[in-house]
């Protein structure tokens, strides 16, 4: 065989291969090897041939390996937004209020000599970035000094103010932040002017 059959020889040996591998399938190497030599293309032809058909079965191989490697972890969910936006009960006033249980949505202080009456209200917004709207407005004589609270899932406001004489504020509480949710966790205190 002459060297121009040999060299096209070789050449539709390789493009065997290369159809093999773009099929998916393992080129034969056992049986193409011989061919090459076979092909009287000269000795650095056949070299270079042979380093060819191993360079395909190496990515023939590679292509299997990433086929059958497992599928990569899936992220993890994202966080809600409700939990990144969840406010902490904050407390702001002059008036000492207290959870009266963990169990009940019970609001309570202690009595003072100076008040004559309490004013609460209650308010909530939608959500965290909303205004507070107010749902009711309580008038409690001054011997009352607890009052439950109707939590849900939206962020309650809970305003407490002890009247003197004249109607004037001798005390207050402003009790934001607070849903079901909250109502056992520590509530933050925040210093005030009053």
């Amino acid at each position: 065989m002459t060297d121009a059959n040999g060299q096209r020889e070789l050449a539709a040996i390789l493009a065997e291969a290369r159809a093999r591998v773009a099929a998916g399938e393992a080129p034969d190497l056992d049986a193409l090897g011989p061919r090459v030599l076979d092909a009287g293309a000269g000795a650095a032809a056949e070299r270079r041939a042979l380093a060819q058909l191993e360079r395909l079965a190496a990515v023939h191989r590679a292509r299997a390996r990433v086929a059958q490697a497992p599928p990569r972890p899936a992220a993890p969910p994202p966080r809600p937004l409700r939990a990144a936006l969840r406010t902490r009960p904050t407390i702001v006033g002059n008036l000492d209020v207290r959870r009266e249980s963990r169990d009940a949505f019970v609001l309570a202080w202690d009595a003072l000599p100076a008040v004559l009456d309490w004013e609460v209200r209650f308010s909530e917004r939608a959500d965290a970035r909303s205004d507070y709207r107010e749902l009711a407005v309580h008038e409690l004589p001054a011997a009352t000094t607890r009052i439950e609270l109707p939590l849900g899932d939206r962020p309650f406001r809970v305003n407490v103010v002890g009247r003197g004489r004249g109607g004037r504020a001798v005390r207050r509480a402003l009790l934001s932040g607070l849903t079901r949710e909250t109502w056992g966790d520590r509530w933050q205190r925040r210093a005030t002017a009053s």
